[in-house]
């Protein structure tokens, strides 16, 4: 992937936009929600983790903020940790490698997997789960939306240790996807 190195990170603003440039290069032609770019899902995600951080600090927030940018360029890109590590700290990558669910893992290890990353990569998952729910998208049938209700649910109680506010955070969540995607049948 072609990426313009910028300046060293030197504060938390150094080290967002680094990962922000990265994120948006790797993810670009991707959309979220239908027609939104996707870099925006991943500005969200980082949003909710600097908040976090601002209520129960979290042990680096200049990495945990990167990883959060940078949550599924693994997953979702041709990138790979090699690549990654030409441009970001062994930490960092290893946070969004622990992040990335292999399609042969099975949930409960993967779950199990972020929880042992530390509380960090915890908080990041519980973040990301808080804003992935949001209205399903409109091919998803009921079945879909109660399994991932379920697993929403399992993300809570497997990483809940990660942050208190960022878990009651998605424990509000789940409970109005539930009111307003399952009870309703929409």
């Amino acid at each position: 992937m072609k990426y313009s190195n910028i300046a060293p990170p030197e504060e938390l603003q150094d080290f967002y936009n680094k990962a922000l440039f990265y994120a948006a290069a790797a993810h670009n032609g991707q959309f979220y929600a239908g027609n939104l770019p996707y870099i925006m899902h991943v500005c969200m995600v980082a949003a909710e983790v600097l908040a976090a951080d601002r209520v129960e600090p979290l042990s680096n927030i200049k990495t945990a903020v990167q990883i959060a940018l940078l949550h599924d360029v693994l997953e979702d890109t041709p990138i790979t940790k090699e690549e990654m590590l030409e441009h970001f700290d062994s930490k960092v990558v290893s946070g969004v490698d622990l992040l990335t669910k292999k399609d042969d893992q099975p949930l409960l290890k993967y779950l199990n997997e972020i929880r042992a990353g530390g509380s960090d990569i915890a908080t990041i998952k519980m973040c990301d789960r808080i804003i992935n729910l949001q209205k399903p998208p409109v091919h998803w049938g009921a079945e879909k939306i109660a399994e991932y209700y379920e697993e929403s649910i399992l993300i809570l109680e497997i990483c809940e240790g990660g942050s208190k506010y960022v878990s009651e955070r998605l424990k509000r969540k789940i409970e109005l996807y539930e009111e307003m995607f399952m009870k309703n049948g929409n």
